[in-house]
């Protein structure tokens, strides 16, 4: 590269970063996404749009390497463990939505009359959620750990390695008819490259990793593990790209590899600063493919397919998880969390255009309904609770969404009316702080009732205290725990849009019951308070306290100073939020 070609190069990364600082600060002014500011920077500074106009070709390589780290660092986070508790949900509603949003495609194609095939081809792309946008809305919402989290990530993976069936099977259905046995040959080749690919990663991850990074950390260089760690990414990803399974599939089994090692946090640490900038870079690109001038010029089809991921797509996702027993409030939320499609989407539509099996405009609709559903995607995931407490309001839409009223279980006597025997305290969640408060509150002999709809956590609880299996957040809930009578309330739900509304529909039914709820973040404080929390416990904070209280107290300062100085603090982060 010659000097004028890198000033160049290095003009056009500068131009993109800037706008998209300008646009997330804007964002977050604005109270919205950094994830919708990126978009519109890449709108801004796209060929579209007048103004200054960065060189996508220019940007393309270096937005590549954004999403492969970015799909990198989501293998890494993911855990193989907790992707077996949701393994039967994520295969059977995954498989379930994939073929059902197949058939959508279809008809569509036909109803537009791209043909049967065509159609196929396009249910196939929309049935491909964009794994970076929804775990970007996830970890800005802090929701990973959340029941609703694991499914959507479970579903997410089932969808992703589906790419590889629907990369090596839809080339070979449309050459079926004209090579017969060759096409099935071809077919046969490609799913043994997947198998050998896979296998050869599941080995990587049990034998050649681990020992790789333990004599690389024994350096105690933390360039050189960084330079392993993006390393093996890209090898992975450049792997899979030549054997056609996708750069991006290849980085994320990359960092499936690495979350089994014993690394897996470190790795975590060292590659997070490197993925948010060059992910930035990735997005900003996504939004320079947004033509105005296409979207205005194919409407009505784009606004069909668009209509089709958001409410077709979003009920073929919620029936069968319905049926595998899921509470409403969780199917609503992943349903609406799926309604885009991303990355993948892409790389089908790319593969169908370049090999002739769809129509370019075909491709071009997928591009431009992908761009316009990941630009609606944060508002859409974020109707998700009021979408739901609209839908309990209609009586037979309640009753399926949460089944029969809840019973009530304990080993000696039923919590549900006034008396000696009523719960003098109610816990909504069952999670690692609800468990705390049920041990504690078991060994004071204080009777209690324990909301949650994971049958598991209640099940560790049901010596303690009575149990409901339901969503904290119903009114028919909580209703069965008899919060007239109760003395005190304690939300410790995993987010804040279920503890707001459990807080408002627990304060309208008993408005002098004391309720203490946790939250994550300090900006929740002001907004539980509004809502009517007598007491807000951020948890974050709290364990700063303490570790400052451990801190100063063996740096040897006595302890009337410690206690002023953390109660100082401590009020002041209540009083501002």
């Amino acid at each position: 590269m010659n000097g004028h070609s890198g000033t160049e190069f290095l003009t056009q990364i500068g131009i993109v970063l800037g706008a998209a600082l300008l646009s997330g600060l804007a964002a977050r002014a604005l109270g919205l996404p950094v994830l919708i500011g990126y978009l519109l920077a890449g709108l801004l500074v796209g060929p579209h749009t007048p103004g200054v106009v960065a060189d996508r070709a220019v940007l393309g390589t270096v937005a590549d390497l954004g999403v492969a780290l970015l799909m990198f660092t989501v293998g890494v986070r993911f855990s193989l463990q907790e992707l077996n508790q949701v393994r039967r949900i994520a295969l059977v509603g995954g498989t379930t939505q994939i073929a059902g949003t197949a058939v959508l495609g279809v008809l569509l194609g036909l109803l537009f009359g791209w043909g049967a095939y065509a159609g196929l081809f396009l249910g196939c792309a929309l049935a491909l959620s964009s794994t970076a946008v929804v775990l970007k809305i996830l970890e800005e919402r802090g929701e990973q750990g959340t029941t609703h989290g694991h499914i959507l990530l479970g579903l997410l993976v089932v969808q992703d390695l589906s790419l590889v069936l629907m990369i090596v099977l839809l080339p070979a259905l449309a050459a079926l008819s004209t090579e017969g046995v060759t096409a099935l040959v071809d077919v046969g080749i490609a799913l043994l490259k997947a198998a050998l690919f896979l296998a050869g990663t599941i080995l990587l991850a049990t034998r050649g990793v681990p020992g790789l990074f333990d004599r690389v950390a024994r350096t105690g260089s933390r360039e050189l593990f960084l330079l392993t760690v993006v390393s093996l990414c890209l090898a992975a990803s450049v792997a899979a790209e030549r054997l056609g399974l996708g750069l991006l599939l290849g980085a994320f089994l990359a960092g499936i590899v690495v979350s089994e090692s014993g690394f897996a946090q470190e790795v975590f640490t060292q590659v997070r600063p490197l993925r948010d900038v060059f992910a930035a870079l990735f997005f900003v690109s996504v939004g320079m493919l947004l033509d105005p001038g296409f979207l205005a010029g194919n409407a009505l089809p784009i606004g069909a397919v668009v209509l089709t991921i958001l409410v077709g797509k979003t009920l073929v996702t919620v029936l069968p998880l319905r049926y595998l027993g899921l509470p409403g409030r969780t199917i609503v939320r992943t349903g609406l969390g799926l309604a885009q499609i991303g990355e993948f989407s892409f790389v089908l539509a790319s593969v169908g255009a370049a090999g002739g099996l769809i129509a370019q405009e075909i491709g071009n609709i997928i591009l431009s309904a992908a761009l316009v559903t990941i630009l609606l995607t944060p508002f859409v995931y974020g109707s998700a609770d009021p979408v739901y407490q609209s839908l309990l309001r209609v009586p037979r839409l309640q009753r399926w969404l949460n089944g029969p009223t809840p019973t009530v279980e304990r080993s000696d006597s039923p919590a549900a009316v006034c008396g000696p025997d009523a719960s003098r305290v109610v816990i909504l969640g069952a999670g690692r702080v609800g468990r705390y408060v049920s041990d504690a509150l078991r060994a004071h002999d204080i009777l209690h009732t324990v909301i949650d709809y994971d049958g598991n956590a209640l099940e560790r609880l049901r010596d303690n205290a009575a149990t409901i299996y339901g969503d904290a957040t119903s009114e028919i809930v909580l209703e069965q725990t008899a919060p007239e009578c109760a003395e005190l309330a304690i939300i410790a739900l995993p987010d804040a849009d279920s503890t707001e509304i459990a807080l408002r529909q627990i304060k309208r039914m008993a408005p002098s019951l004391p309720v203490v709820v946790r939250v994550h973040r300090g900006i929740d404080i002001p907004r539980m308070r509004k809502a009517g929390a007598d007491t807000v416990i951020h948890a974050e904070f709290e364990a700063g306290t303490e570790m400052i209280r451990q801190g100063l107290d063996r740096l040897g300062i006595r302890d009337p100073e410690v206690d002023a100085y953390i109660g100082a603090v401590r009020e002041r982060r209540y009083r501002e939020g």
